[in-house]
């Protein structure tokens, strides 16, 4: 008989095999942080979660959909919450800084393992290759949010510019946060603080009377 290999989580003892998309999820997390996203192996997964192929493949159609499958969720809670504010009252940027700290607070969670996501997203360079499409489509609710509100079109200048620069704070805020031993509800003061200069100063911009 084989040995376990030593990279790879031993299966869940105690209990029936794993059959959820979250355990699944949470064995790949494991791996991914202890020896990289490239060099873990589907089979490493499927061994150390104690399921067959095919039943990760009925929760994952591929490895990277582990990380992807939430981001995705979580680009749909902030527009949610964007669409939510469009008629409210008060300054654009307050309500675009408003639901960028509002959907991070949705996906926190006790385990951290909402920014474990982030640290395997941040460090693979085959994450990253397709991480500028997802992150477009979380920065063109953005930019379609203040367009709406301000009657441009969302492809003009200004909520385009803006909406790249809300994306770009937000992550240089993330990765700041990547030594945190608890990423928790604690740090979401922090970010909206750290938002407020860019909100002020896009928010005049947009203020500004046209020419």
């Amino acid at each position: 008989m084989s040995e376990q290999s030593a990279d790879t989580p031993a299966p869940r003892r105690g209990r029936p095999p794993a059959s959820s998309r979250e355990e699944i999820e949470s064995v790949a997390l494991e791996l991914f942080l202890r020896k990289g996203f490239e060099e873990t192996t589907l089979a490493e997964i499927t061994a150390g979660a104690g399921v067959s192929k095919t039943s990760f493949f009925r929760y994952f159609p591929s490895k990277g959909s582990i990380i992807w499958w939430r981001f995705d969720e979580y680009t749909a809670g902030f527009a949610s919450l964007l669409e939510e504010s469009v008629e409210a009252e008060g300054k654009t940027l307050d309500l675009v800084r408003a639901a960028v700290v509002g959907a991070v607070e949705r996906v926190i969670d006790d385990q951290g393992l909402w920014m474990q996501r982030f640290r395997v997203l941040d460090a693979s360079h085959e994450l990253r290759s397709g991480e500028s499409e997802q992150w477009a489509r979380w920065a063109e609710n953005v930019a379609s949010f203040v367009a709406r509100r301000h009657g441009l079109d969302p492809r003009a200048i200004a909520p385009q510019a803006i909406a790249g620069a809300v994306h770009a704070a937000y992550v240089a805020v993330l990765r700041s946060w990547l030594t945190v031993e608890k990423p928790d509800e604690a740090l979401l003061p922090d970010l909206d603080r750290e938002l407020q200069p860019m909100s002020r100063v896009l928010q005049a911009w947009l203020d500004e009377p046209a020419t």
